[in-house]
């Protein structure tokens, strides 16, 4: 039986957070929480979906005469699946969605990016929706016979933040794309006004090591994209002037990176933290919320930098240090707070497919 599976890992923004929409780089890295697709051909005209984080099963698709999906289920299983949707959609507008009336099993598994803590069941802001759209995106490809699409991933990554800002409205810059789809740490950024992507792996420094922390909620990025949008209407020069501040801190802690600088990246991490704290202070956004706030605190007081990771406002938070005994210090700390540290593990693969039946 044709069979096709796929697994793209999770993603954290280490430095570049907002900055990155200007075309700073930023620095982030694929984490061992996974999305994973499985497609397989089955008899008859209809597919059936099925995604338990989503909390759907068999829900009937057709394929219509122009390629497009055909949702037979109800209008609330319809919404649930909207990603799929979009992603088949933009799939077909590419040539690359299944034959009409082509029949198969779809099941999507996101429980990689829940955690079960002391208040019930969180989703963790490991970037869920891009995992899910790399993994989608590319086993439906050589789910159809198109394989060759994605074997440049450097024009896949185009198609694949063309999919995933649809979904979005959008908004975003694609590095949580881009790291699920290249895995290992990635430097990102965005080129010629915003449309062309780049990405390049690089090694991330041994002397620096870090901790990441769940703050206890979760966050929207989506929102606070939106919400910045609104604020920069009116207040143009502010967004440039703190812009600018963090771009020239990102480039340096890229540029310590790629240098194998260890002190002078844990420098520039610091200081990107002060600079998006004061950005988030002047546009309004609750970047640094009160648990990151405290958690800024408490790193402190055992030496060592801690910043939100990605948009903030909830989800991780990254602490660094060069002694890492200072982070086993502050682990301890943390936890009598009530945090705690998550162990998650650099992926180096990105995007991993299996089929069988060809």
């Amino acid at each position: 039986m044709m069979e096709v599976t796929a697994r793209t890992p999770g993603k954290l923004v280490l430095l570049g957070d907002y900055a990155v929409l200007e075309g700073a780089p930023a620095l982030a890295m694929a984490v061992n929480r996974h999305a994973k697709v499985r497609i397989a051909a089955r008899p008859g005209g209809v597919a059936a979906v099925s995604a338990p984080d989503m909390q759907v099963s068999g829900v009937p698709l057709k394929i219509d005469e122009q390629g497009a999906p055909q949702w037979l289920g109800t209008a609330e299983q319809a919404q649930a699946l909207r990603l799929v949707d979009e992603t088949l959609r933009g799939l077909q507008h590419e040539g690359l969605a299944p034959a009409p009336g082509r029949g198969f099993d779809l099941h999507l598994d996101t429980s990689g990016y829940f955690d079960q803590g002391a208040q019930g069941r969180a989703k963790l802001g490991l970037g869920s929706s891009a995992a899910l759209t790399v993994a989608l995106a590319s086993a439906m490809t050589v789910f159809v016979g198109r394989g060759p699409a994605i074997a440049n991933r450097r024009v896949w990554l185009e198609h694949l933040l063309a999919l995933h800002r649809q979904f979005q409205g959008g908004h975003g810059s694609g590095v949580d794309v881009a790291t699920s789809l290249i895995g290992g740490v990635i430097s990102y950024r965005l080129l010629e006004g915003g449309t062309q992507p780049r990405a390049e792996p690089v090694g991330w420094p041994k002397g620096v090591h870090l901790r990441f922390v769940w703050s206890g909620r979760s966050a929207s990025t989506s929102d606070f994209l939106g919400r910045l949008a609104q604020w920069r209407q009116g207040h143009g020069a502010d967004y440039a002037s703190h812009m600018g501040g963090l771009t020239a801190i990102a480039q340096a802690a890229t540029d310590a990176v790629t240098q194998g600088r260890d002190a002078a990246f844990v420098d520039a991490a610091s200081a990107y933290a002060g600079a998006l704290s004061a950005f988030g202070t002047a546009c309004g956004l609750d970047i640094f919320s009160a648990e990151h706030q405290a958690l800024v605190r408490m790193a402190a007081e055992s030496g060592v930098g801690y910043k939100p990771c990605g948009a903030g406002g909830g989800d991780f938070g990254v602490a660094f240090s060069l002694e890492p005994e200072r982070l086993d210090r502050v682990e301890r700390r943390i936890a009598e707070e009530g945090f705690r540290c998550v162990p998650l593990a650099v992926d180096e693969q990105g995007l991993h497919l299996e089929y069988t039946g060809y």
